[in-house]
């Protein structure tokens, strides 16, 4: 089945980030929220968020008006999501509120459209049980921004069919992101839990003394975070054994990589004076100091753009 018609139910930032990655590449997007205010604020940043595409060359010259006139806001569910053959959800992370926003769009929408929700945590096996149709229910997590990010991490629940998984991922891929399944459900996607180990690591040697917090996240983002961008973890160490491959590393090098294990950090909720020490230190950053939040923002997406450039061949569309 193509997909034309796409529905954002859910229009903060999320929502409005996904509404920009489908106006802009040819979609038909109804944003819905509950919210008229938040709508036009959607609206607003959609375009801005557009008009950068344009600025960094990703945006074909004219395009802008076109993306634009693509998309149509209201606050009624029924009518956004009524004629739309995938929908993206990303309402509150509550399973009250997504169960009680799936159950409504379950009973509103042709009976082959998807029901993709954006949740970094929540299982859809719990969420499509208020459906009447949960072989159509899925989980598609975004990485912020999802207009620029490309990593996509589709998570079926226990009753999602095959064949949705199939097209979710399709869809992703023709989209131009680069989409992962997730064969088991666990609390959390691969991305995020990932990106959760190494930063509980960062959050305690920052906690210990190790390191000052700027040194911390220069040595993820100059070392490790470069070599992850283009290989991720398991090539990145089997590149590290030479001729031997991962078997050398682990077998030479494992035992030094245990001896590091055994000291990681193990606390499950961040102790009350690390916190405190984050909070503190972050805001004593050199960045931070000298400029504002949305530069700083502006700043990661223009350097984002470029390594998709030359990591995806990402161009005008």
């Amino acid at each position: 089945m193509p997909i034309e018609k796409v529905a954002c139910v859910g229009a903060g930032l999320i929502g409005r980030s996904w509404a920009t990655l489908f106006a802009w590449k040819g979609c038909q997007v109804a944003i819905q929220d509950l919210d008229e205010g938040t709508l036009k604020q959607a609206f607003s940043g959609m375009r801005q968020n557009l008009k950068f595409l344009a600025e960094v060359g990703l945006l074909k010259a004219g395009s802008f008006e076109d993306c634009s006139g693509r998309v149509r806001l209201t606050t009624d569910l029924g009518e956004a999501v009524g004629d739309a053959d995938y929908v993206q959800e990303s309402v509150f992370e509550s399973y009250k509120v997504k169960k009680e926003v799936f159950k409504s769009m379950d009973a509103a929408t042709k009976d082959d459209a998807i029901l993709a929700s954006s949740s970094s945590t929540l299982k859809m096996t719990v969420i499509q049980k208020a459906t009447m149709k949960p072989e159509r229910c899925i989980v598609a997590h975004p990485w912020n921004p999802p207009h620029l990010m490309p990593l996509v991490e589709i998570v079926p629940g226990k009753r999602t069919s095959p064949e949705v998984t199939k097209a979710t991922k399709e869809f992703m891929t023709h989209l131009g992101k680069v989409p992962v399944v997730q064969k088991k459900e666990v609390s959390g996607t691969i991305g995020n839990r990932l990106a959760a180990a190494v930063w509980r690591e960062a959050i305690d040697l920052v906690h210990r003394g190790v390191a000052e917090l700027e040194d911390v996240d220069k040595a993820v983002s100059a070392g490790p975070g470069i070599r992850w961008a283009i290989l991720g973890p398991h090539l990145s160490y089997h590149l590290a054994g030479g001729g031997g491959g991962i078997e050398y590393y682990l077998r030479h090098l494992g035992p030094a990589m245990a001896s590091r294990w055994r000291t990681l950090a193990t606390w499950t909720s961040i102790p009350p004076a690390a916190e405190k020490k984050i909070v503190q230190e972050i805001r004593r950053t050199k960045i931070l100091r000298e400029k504002r939040m949305e530069d700083i923002a502006k700043w990661r997406d223009e350097k984002t753009v470029a390594l998709l450039k030359i990591l995806y061949g990402a161009s005008d569309c």
